[in-house]
């Protein structure tokens, strides 16, 4: 288990008297990253009982971290004030490709999964963008979800998942509430903006068109990292966690 490893190559680096014990920051181990990347494993390669209604992991699934969700929102020409940049995902997991980019996610035409990880520690979910104070990194993760679901050309037959692991003690649904009616608020909010100084709309027409029919199917989680670990059961990825929260 790559949990496992982590923890040796932690402890083989306590060889400094004093503080610091460790060769090197130890967030560079203990992270979010790391857990949520542990967790997807278990996940994808364990069966777990629980009510967490985006499991079981199909069987063909592919895991990922930090890939690309292309941004509905790309800028239109140089300086696009209203324009920001592709959003990167702590985990996706579904069917999809890789093309073209190092990065950049791309959902297979036939696809019946999809689902976006968004892992916390300390720090809280963003409540806005550079340049759109109401919209939060719920509604901008999700719009780039329906982005790429769109571009795939699926219109029914999958289903797709946003999902936000935050400890217990530091747990929150969103900087407003975890209702979709908000988050479909401030997307709309965010496409007048964008369209507003837009003198050739196209661009955006297929997401302006149907955006709200695939907000409609995705589903939205918020579970703490306690909820998870109980479940999963693992004293090993137990300790790193209370390691995470400590060097965190």
């Amino acid at each position: 288990m790559m949990i496992t490893e982590l923890l040796r190559i932690y402890q083989d680096s306590l060889i400094n008297p004093g503080r610091p014990e460790c060769t090197f920051a130890p967030t560079v181990i203990f992270n979010e990253g790391w857990l949520l990347r542990a967790v997807l494993r278990e996940w994808k390669t364990c069966v777990h009982p629980g009510p967490l209604g985006f499991l079981p992991f199909p069987e063909d699934a592919q895991l990922y971290s930090e890939g690309q969700l292309y941004t509905p929102f790309g800028a239109r020409y140089r300086g696009d004030k209203q324009a920001e940049s592709h959003t990167h995902a702590d985990g996706i997991v579904g069917h999809f490709s890789i093309l073209d980019t190092k990065s950049g996610i791309v959902l297979n035409h036939n696809f019946s999964y999809f689902a976006v990880f968004e892992a916390k520690l300390s720090s809280p979910l963003s409540a806005h963008t550079t340049n759109a104070t109401e919209y939060d990194q719920v509604t901008r993760t999700v719009a780039c979800m329906i982005n790429v679901i769109l571009q795939s050309g699926r219109s029914e037959g999958y289903a797709a998942h946003f999902v936000v692991l935050s400890p217990r003690t530091n747990h929150f649904v969103s900087p407003v509430n975890d209702s979709k009616a908000v988050v479909a608020d401030q997307l709309a909010h965010r496409m007048a903006m964008y369209d507003s100084i837009a003198e050739n709309k196209q661009g955006a027409s297929l997401f302006a068109q149907q955006w709200r029919r695939v907000l409609d199917r995705l589903q939205l989680s918020f579970v703490t990292w306690e909820d998870v670990l109980d479940v999963i059961a693992n004293n090993e990825l137990n300790r790193f966690y209370a390691l995470c929260l400590r060097f965190n």
